[in-house]
């Protein structure tokens, strides 16, 4: 990941007037590359239509013979293209390195595919091949050099930048604030200022150019209420303490979290190193899911909790209906839980307990509770009484799969959570959801003990880290399974998690 700023912007936060982009919404530049690589496989698919349809072509192939060479030749030269020369902002921002792209893997994949077909297929069927890097090229040209003028476009009008907030008023944010503003870098990120836990008698006031804005804490409070694509640590290793202090504080953000690595700074071998302006960064935290899936999920969460909603509805009258005639007190059951960045939410359920106005659930229930009705013990056996909380998902509140979510200052023996799970925090990058992987692996109810809520955490983090929406299907699908054979479907099974 490579990060660079126009010298002629003068980091500054954004103005008053304009409004921010909200916390959870997609950085612009990966949904921009996407289109960009989505525009060449438009144009190779193109290139191939028009190389079926070519004299040389036509006379030595079959047409269902040129469809399959023309198809094997469109994947071939995508695949070789995301490979060799794969979509980065700094790149279409300079048009020769765009264009030179363009023609340098088909030339490439051309020539080989042509001494191939030579000695394969012979003279003429590598005469037709040979068609086939021109036509691509004259394709992918003119794309290239669109997308490479609509980000230059995009960078410089600002909706197409990148927002970087730095943690640390010292030699090392100098450094990187100088190489974001050396001449020679083309991309230019809005920076949102600079973050620092020493007192204001020790910090500086600006830092080559840009202000000492607040600190860690100003910055996860600013946020949870607006974007930040990337937050990069510039504290010297001297400084461990508090780069580890730092990072536990924004790492349940939907950011990117980098520890700049710079002369004492080393990286360990094999760490995922990434590129801040040309600068090594160690990654610690990484958003967790790329703006393509973030849509395909919600998506998927608005299609299935319209559809469940629907199907529900006879149902949930049932169940309305049995509750009001078992116990006094309302049908619906809304209780306050810590959503995504940690925003407060009511979450809904059908009411399984008798009626208590002053229960704030931070105890939780046990399956031997004097508190569950007769109907609610069969809507808590069944998972009925959860189903109110598509709602939640229309709402956008919730996802169908997520971390489970939690009453605030939720305790395990008496001690608040947060202060048991160093940790516990980053759980809430994702929106809290009606199933989860620890959910169906056995980890299901109230968390009585620190070492169930260790599992739970263990199982919620490597949901975060290794999402994929095979991973959410495998989850609805086992859900699914526990809802027709019983919440004991599938046992509690340690460290399954680390083969997800």
């Amino acid at each position: 990941m490579t990060v660079s700023v126009d010298p002629a912007h003068e980091p500054r936060l954004p103005a008053g007037g304009s409004r921010p982009p909200r916390a959870g919404s997609p950085s612009p530049v990966p949904s921009f590359l996407q289109m960009a690589a989505l525009s060449d496989i438009v144009g190779l698919a193109c290139a191939g239509f028009f190389w079926r349809l070519v004299p040389p072509t036509r006379e030595v192939f079959t047409p269902l013979e040129a469809s399959l060479m023309a198809l094997a030749l469109v994947a071939v030269t995508a695949v070789a293209l995301h490979q060799v020369a794969p979509m980065r902002l700094a790149q279409l921002l300079e048009a020769p390195r765009a264009i030179s792209e363009a023609l340098l893997v088909p030339l490439l994949l051309g020539a080989a595919a042509t001494l191939l077909a030579w000695h394969a297929l012979g003279e003429a069927a590598a005469v037709a091949v040979l068609f086939w890097p021109p036509l691509a090229a004259v394709l992918l040209i003119p794309l290239r050099l669109l997308v490479s003028a609509v980000a230059r476009h995009g960078v410089a009008k600002g909706w197409l930048r990148r927002r970087i907030a730095i943690i640390g008023a010292g030699e090392v944010s100098e450094g990187l604030i100088g190489r974001l503003l050396a001449p020679e870098n083309a991309e230019r990120p809005d920076i949102l200022g600079i973050f620092d836990d020493r007192d204001a008698t020790r910090r500086p006031e600006v830092v080559a150019g840009v202000p000492v804005v607040g600190t860690v804490k100003d910055l996860t409070e600013r946020a949870a209420e607006e974007r930040i694509d990337i937050i990069a640590i510039a504290l010297p290793i001297r400084r461990a303490l508090d780069i580890l202090r730092s990072i536990q504080q924004v790492q349940w953000l939907s950011s990117d979290v980098l520890v700049l690595l710079e002369g004492e700074n080393e990286a360990p071998q094999g760490a995922p190193v990434s590129l801040i302006a040309g600068q090594p960064a160690l990654r610690l935290v990484r958003q967790p899911i790329p703006a393509g899936g973030m849509l395909a999920k919600t998506a998927m969460d608005y299609v299935l909790a319209a559809v469940a909603g629907l199907l529900l509805l006879p149902v949930l009258a049932l169940a309305a209906l049995a509750i009001r005639l078992d116990s006094p007190g309302p049908i619906l059951f809304t209780q306050t839980r810590v959503g995504r960045f940690g925003r407060p939410f009511r979450i809904f359920k059908l009411r399984t307990l008798t009626w208590d106005p002053s229960d704030d659930g931070r105890v939780g229930v046990k399956g031997t509770d004097r508190r569950i009705t007769r109907v609610g013990r069969f809507l808590r056996a069944t998972c009925i009484d959860e189903m109110p909380q598509v709602f939640n998902v229309l709402r956008g509140e919730m996802s169908f799969v997520g971390p489970r979510p939690h009453v605030p200052r939720m305790e395990v023996r008496g001690v608040p959570i947060e202060e048991a799970l160093p940790g516990y925090g980053a759980r809430h990058r994702l929106k809290p959801g009606i199933t989860g992987w620890a959910q169906v692996n056995g980890l299901s109810g109230t968390i009585e003990e620190v070492g169930m809520a260790r599992e739970v955490l263990a199982h919620d983090l490597a949901y975060v880290s290794e999402w994929s929406l095979w991973l959410d299907l495998r989850i609805i699908a086992r859900t699914a399974t526990i809802l027709m054979l019983g919440r004991d479907a599938f046992e509690a099974r340690r460290h399954e998690w680390r083969s997800v």
